[in-house]
């Protein structure tokens, strides 16, 4: 492995690690609760469960994915879909390793039935993949579209600028006193400097 692929390898664990967090911070307590709520269950409502894990994976690990799948195109300077879904893939195997280990420990711990605990983990981890590579693919598939920020959203106010009155009829002078007349753009009106009134 060159020095290069070394320091990708390491660019895509930092991105896949951001991705999980982002995903498990938006995911709070339902995404690791579904796994440590049931300990204790008897029986599990998988309706429920996978209801939740399916609500969990579209705005968590989607979000966490796409992310990832952002930052893979913006931190290594490529465009294309496969960069998105590496990004995504990382950020699984980020879910994929950390979780494991925080199952395993949780289970141990609290002396739950590991059997019940593997299977909701197991649930929860199909869901994370497929979420996460939807993410990453549509960050991947979007960042080649080159689409304009609206205008509302520019936050920009700009002056309009109202141009001077066209020149009254006679020339620019002085209707009463035949004088030069002379347009104040604070009032936008004319004025005579002769007779000291606005026209």
């Amino acid at each position: 492995m060159t020095e290069k692929q070394e320091s990708y390898f390491i660019d895509y664990i930092v991105i896949g690690i951001i991705g999980f967090a982002i995903g498990q911070a938006l995911s709070g307590i339902s995404g690791f609760g579904t796994v440590y709520t049931l300990f204790g269950a008897l029986g599990i409502d998988w309706g429920k469960t996978i209801a939740d894990d399916v609500i969990v994976g579209i705005f968590a690990f989607l979000v966490g994915g796409f992310v990832a799948g952002y930052l893979c195109n913006k931190m290594l300077k490529k465009e294309g879909k496969n960069e998105g879904l590496t990004g995504g893939f990382m950020s699984f195997l980020s879910y994929f390793i950390i979780t494991l280990i925080i199952t395993v420990a949780r289970t141990a711990i609290w002396e739950a039935n590991f059997g019940t605990t593997m299977q909701l983990w197991v649930v929860l981890l199909v869901f994370a993949l497929i979420f996460f590579l939807i993410g990453g693919y549509l960050a991947g598939m979007l960042q080649g579209m080159k689409t304009p920020l609206p205008s509302f959203m520019k936050f920009q106010f700009q002056r309009s600028v109202v141009p001077p009155p066209p020149p009254l009829p006679g020339s620019q002078t002085c209707p009463t006193c035949g004088g030069p007349l002379r347009y104040i753009e604070q009032y936008q009106r004319w004025y005579c400097d002769k007779e000291r009134k606005y026209v």
